[in-house]
């Protein structure tokens, strides 16, 4: 049998010395645990930086674990239980309504699509599949996701990760943006019209845990076609109706 090379070997050691410590280290940390020279070190985390499994924080100079990592993990989002919770609810909520359902989770600075139920029905193909990154302040999507956070955090978040333009439609105004946060905050659901997908709206609407936190958005997207204004109240009882169900079983008292 082929031995593992050793650079492979060495890589996983220094990722599993991140999942296993669970903070940011510094090179000379690493060395110190995976027995390596600290200039061997540095070839190693520039390669893992370069393909995103670890980043550079200029703050404390040190690496923690990256967006290609976070990505793979929600790859294997069923082991999460508001994966195992929100998924039977999504499936008949597709089937109800014909449009596409999402779940987005927070982590850090990014919104990352955990979840994507297709209705099946032609029509709009949605860019978005499971593991996509957004801006926090992107859309339906997403912004639930802050809507509820402490006006000191929306404003960290929106300096560190200032809007980003997808279509001509985009919000990228920050005191738009913060006005549309206080409407979700008001009514409880957000709406955006062709702000990430040219030719697509949708709707958002938060779930919470037994804590009183948002852990998740949950989200209904079609084709301006399929998904006309007339629609939306309807839509908005039915998806209200499936984050409630959700919230309920992951604990939250009303």
């Amino acid at each position: 049998m082929q031995k593992q090379p050793i650079t492979l070997k060495k890589s996983l050691d220094i990722l599993e010395l991140f999942a296993k410590m669970g903070i940011s280290l510094s090179v000379r940390e690493i060395s110190s645990h995976v027995n390596l020279p600290v200039s061997t070190v540095y070839r190693y985390v520039s390669t893992l930086a370069q393909r995103d499994f670890i980043e550079y924080d200029h703050s404390d100079r040190k690496y923690r674990l990256g967006m290609n990592l976070i990505r793979l993990g929600y790859v294997a989002k069923r082991q999460l239980e508001i994966h195992r919770v929100a998924y039977p609810i999504m499936e008949p909520l597709a089937h109800e309504t014909g449009e596409t359902v999402l779940l987005t989770v927070r982590k850090g600075i990014r919104a990352i699509v955990a979840e994507v139920v297709d209705s099946g029905r032609a029509g709009i193909k949605l860019a978005m599949n499971p593991g996509d990154t957004l801006p926090l302040c992107s859309c339906a999507l997403t912004r639930p996701l802050i809507a509820y956070l402490s006006q000191e955090e929306i404003n960290s978040i929106l300096r560190t990760s200032p809007p980003k333009r997808f279509t001509e439609h985009t919000i990228t105004d920050v005191e738009a943006i913060k006005n549309e946060l206080r409407r979700i905050r008001r009514q409880g659901y957000a709406y955006s019209d062709q702000e990430v997908t040219s030719g697509a709206r949708g709707i958002g609407a938060p779930v919470w845990d037994y804590s009183g936190t948002v852990i998740a958005s949950l989200n209904l997207s079609g084709s301006l076609h399929n998904f006309p204004k007339s629609k939306i109240h309807n839509f908005l009882k039915l998806l209200l109706k499936a984050t409630k169900q959700c919230s309920l079983k992951m604990g939250f008292k009303q």
